[in-house]
């Protein structure tokens, strides 16, 4: 599985920046991949709680669900049904305090679809791309908590901010 980590510090407190990922359902709002989000089971937090991620392309989606939960501090999230060349991906988001800030770092890991092409794709062009997502994701979300605004698909330099 390919694996990296990216993070970014965000001018709010650990609370607030754990109130908006804990709304599961509700990544629409600050990542500027994702067109439209919604739970689609009754727990919408924690161990269990499922989404659909419907994508810019209008085509594309990502069925997900929390593996792991620790109130406040992390939580994985697994693809576990998607229209995209992913054979396994889980992120792990964890956040922690820092002087007058909160650090999110964010740490996919995945592996594509068709075995040994799908590693010479992931080599070639679809890590520097996953990484590239990831960074705006970060971006949005700093965005979001700090402004409260939804950040839409198109802010431009979202990834300039990542730290």
């Amino acid at each position: 599985m390919a694996s990296c980590s990216t993070h970014i510090r965000i001018n709010a407190t650990k609370e607030q920046v754990w109130a908006v990922l804990s709304d599961f359902g509700g990544i629409y709002r600050w990542n500027p991949g994702v067109r439209n989000s919604f739970s689609t089971s009754d727990i919408k937090h924690g161990t269990q709680a499922t989404r659909r991620c419907e994508l810019l392309t209008g085509v594309d989606y990502l069925d997900e669900r929390v593996l792991e939960w620790v109130e406040g501090e992390s939580f994985k999230v697994e693809i576990y049904k998607t229209n995209l060349p992913l054979h396994k991906n889980i992120v792990e988001f964890s956040i922690e305090s820092t002087d007058g800030g909160t650090v999110v770092t964010v740490t996919p890991d995945y592996t594509l679809k068709y075995g040994p092409v799908g590693w010479l794709m992931d080599r070639i062009m679809v890590r520097q791309l996953f990484n590239g997502g990831m960074e705006d994701l970060l971006s949005g979300l700093k965005y979001y908590v700090e402004t409260g605004e939804i950040v839409g698909e198109r802010i431009p330099g979202m990834a300039a901010a990542v730290v």
